[in-house]
């Protein structure tokens, strides 16, 4: 029975998450909600896995909240139902300790930019399209969607993007600084795959703390940005990582990190 979503953990420290639904542009609904959920929870408690890399089947990254699970929406109650079950996903992402990459391999939409705009990279194809597309059906943007891109491009930009319900391409996408990277079509795993074993080579305690200095940063001014810097500065002082990588300096080779 096919899976709503796949996980492969590979050898170099990958756990790759596929959304399985090509023939629904990979649509949010319950069962990949609970798959996504699954899925990010084994890869985040598995210690051998230092990157995650999360992409879709087919020719879409994720066209967000499916359409026949929205039109079946009767009240108030199961809307906040569809609402939580996406913003949990989002929320699993934007709170994991690893790195995560979005492997943008075409059209996303709704909730899936949110989802997408949680990773810490995001590297699309030349064929990945953007619908911030919510007025265009009446709807809101929705599982902080509204706050990262406003986060990335400023309000006004982000309102002209959200009043007008654009449809932004690769080029433009990448101009306005919502994605990292932009690549040909056929290189983007490898690419992706690449980028993610670099990662997995690197330092994992420290990137860990990397990624939440980043993350306080959009809510602390500089006097608490500097605290959290030297309260983590001086942790990582204290691992075996540092001790490694300044030994491997001195010693002119490549440092092996232990995630310690």
């Amino acid at each position: 029975m096919k899976k709503a979503v796949e996980l492969e953990i590979t050898d170099h420290g990958i756990g790759l998450l596929t959304m399985n639904r090509p023939e629904s542009l990979n649509a949010f609904n319950g069962e990949l909600c609970t798959g996504l959920l699954e899925g990010l929870k084994q890869v985040e408690n598995e210690n051998k896995v230092k990157v995650i890399i999360l992409t879709g089947q087919g020719t879409a990254f994720s066209s967000g909240g499916d359409v026949r699970v929205l039109d079946s929406i009767d009240s108030p109650a199961t809307a906040k139902w569809a609402c939580d079950s996406s913003l949990a996903v989002v929320k699993a992402v934007y709170d994991s300790k690893k790195p995560v990459i979005a492997e943008v391999n075409g059209v996303v939409g709704g909730a899936a930019l949110a989802l997408m705009m949680a990773c810490d990279l995001i590297v699309a194809s030349d064929a990945a399209r953007f619908a911030f597309s919510f007025i265009n059906i009446a709807l809101t943007p929705d599982c902080g969607c509204s706050y990262f891109l406003t986060s990335k491009v400023g309000y006004h930009k982000a309102a002209e993007i959200f009043f007008l319900g654009k449809i932004l391409g690769a080029k433009e996408a990448v101009e306005l600084g919502i994605v990292n990277k932009l690549v040909p079509s056929d290189q983007l795993h490898s690419e992706v795959l690449n980028l993610a074993k670099d990662l997995a080579h690197g330092p994992a305690y420290t990137l860990g703390m990397v990624k939440q200095l980043l993350r306080q940063a959009s809510e602390a001014n500089f006097y608490q940005q500097a605290e959290h810097e030297s309260l983590y500065q001086v942790l990582a002082l204290s691992s075996q990582d540092f001790k490694e990588g300044i030994s491997a300096f001195l010693e002119k080779r490549k440092p092996v990190f232990c995630g310690k």
